[in-house]
Formats: C-alpha cells, structure tokens, sequence
C-alpha cells in the first residue's frame, strides 16, 4: 500500500493534483513533477500581465531651440487602463511627466518643464510612453529615467540626452593695427561644445594655420569665440571664416571682402612729393616767361 506523502489541497493550482494519485517513492516521477510545476509557475506569471519597456535609442543628441522626442514603449498583456508610467530626470527635484489611472497627473512637475513636455495621449493604448521636449535647452541634458508599473510588476529604463548649441552667425572685423598689420576678427557667441574654426581665401586655400581661437564662457553655459588671422602680404580678395560642430554637421560661415589700404604715411608722402613737383614747374615755366 502505497501513502500519498502530499495532500492535494497543499496546492492551489487544480492542474497540479493530477499528479498526486500517482505521486510515489519514484525519483523520475519526482523530477517531472518540479518540471511541470515550474512551467505552471511561468505560465501564471505571463498571464499577471509581465511587462517589458524599451526605447529606440540609449542615447540621444539634439539642437538647443529645437524639439525632440525620447522615444519608448511597452509591451504588457494588461490593459492600458492598468498601466502607469513616469518620467524623471535624474538631476531635478521634481518628476518631469506623470500618467497614472488613464489621466496625467502633474501636481509634483519639475517647474523647469511646465507646459514644455507631452505625452501621447491616443498611442498610450498602443504601448506608446514617448515623452515630446519642446523647445531644448543646455540644461536639458542629462539622464531621464522612465518608469513603467502594472498591478503585478515594475520596470525602468533610461535614455542619456545631449543638447548641442549652433551660435550666431560669425562677424569679421579689421581692427586697426599700430605696426601697419592686418589682421582680421571672426566673432560668434552661443556655442555649446567649442566649434571647430577654419579660414580660407577665395581660392580655397586654408589658412587656419595663421589663425588663434579663444574660447570664453558665455550666459546659459554656452561659449563664445574668438578667431584672430594675421599673415603678411594680404592679396585682395574674399577671406572666410567658418564654425562646425561635427556632431550635428552643421555650421554657419562669414567672408570678408579685403581691398588694399594705403598707409597714411604713404599717402601723405605721395601727396607732399606731388605738391612740389607741381610748385617746381610752375617755378620753372614762369622763369621762362
């Protein structure tokens, strides 16, 4: 006579008592009983709506003025009416965006960010939890930090977010030089990181070699630049000046129109040597007369 050494309603399950009529000394049976509970066990947890949370990039980089969109979604067996969702960043005090019971819920938003983040409303079914950033500044960039909840589970990623500044358009100056120099000034200012700077002539030779760029900080951690080209025995010509962020492969550029001066020295020595010429000849020609 063989006991049952596990009564059948030690188990919740009703698949699992089937097991227990010929539940015996045998290890074989033993080992494919654990398999089958095991496989019970995953099948129970798929079905309590397990969720997943994925987004397209880890890491993003945009254009200071510009909008961007952290995009994310999740996969869950649940209804979207069961699911919540925020967003955080990971250096500020408040969340960024809050969606829970069908409805966002911003009491506790980060003020930086009010009325300047959106989610999708109508995709939010469809496991859509993208956050929309309108109008990126510097101190957007960071780590953001999304948080996806069911009733059974809970689920994080987070995406790393740069924002790259383009500066103005560049300004070329000619400042006057004491030792008869010419030199030319290429400004530009709202830059984040420093631009790489060039110059070349009209020809499309590159003359960066001649130059020497300073960098200062500027309002809203940007930069400004100052590019300085000074060579002898300026040609005239066109002369341009251009800044690039590679990241972003985009840039602006200026050119300057160089026509020759005369040094004053020289023009009022001209002058002064023409004037006696002329007060010779009139010395001459009324001698004559």
């Amino acid at each position: 006579m063989v006991v049952s050494l596990c009564p059948k309603d030690w188990f919740l399950h009703p698949a699992v008592s089937v097991f227990f009529s010929c539940f015996g000394p045998s290890t074989i049976r033993m080992n494919y009983l654990v398999h089958t509970l095991i496989l019970l066990a995953a099948a129970e947890l798929t079905r309590a709506g397990h969720v997943k949370v994925r987004c397209k990039e880890e890491q993003i980089t945009a254009k200071a003025g510009e909008d961007d969109i952290i995009q994310c979604r999740f996969y869950s067996r649940n209804k979207a009416g069961s699911v919540a969702f925020v967003w955080k960043k990971e250096d500020a005090a408040g969340i960024i965006y809050n969606y829970t019971m069908s409805h966002s819920s911003l009491e506790e938003q980060e003020p930086s960010y009010r009325d300047r983040v959106e989610v999708f409303d109508n995709e939010i079914p469809k496991g859509n939890v993208s956050l929309r950033l309108k109008n990126v500044t510097l101190s957007d960039s960071g780590i953001y930090k999304l948080s996806v909840a069911t009733r059974s589970q809970t689920t994080e990623t987070q995406v790393l977010l740069s924002i790259r500044a383009l500066g103005t358009q560049p300004v070329i100056h000619s400042p006057s030089d004491e030792l008869g120099l010419l030199v030319l000034v290429c400004e530009s200012s709202g830059w984040y990181p420093a631009p790489r700077v060039t110059w070349e002539n009209g020809l499309g030779e590159n003359l960066t070699s001649y130059s020497h760029t300073q960098l200062t900080n500027c309002k809203g951690g940007s930069v400004c630049v100052k590019s300085t080209l000074e060579m002898d025995n300026w040609p005239t010509g066109n002369y341009t000046c251009t800044m690039w962020d590679q990241e972003l492969d985009e840039g602006v550029s200026s050119t300057f129109t160089l026509i020759h001066r005369v040094p004053l020295g020289t023009v009022i020595g001209a002058t002064g040597a023409s004037v006696c010429a002329f007060i010779l000849i009139v010395a001459v020609c009324w001698s004559w007369w």
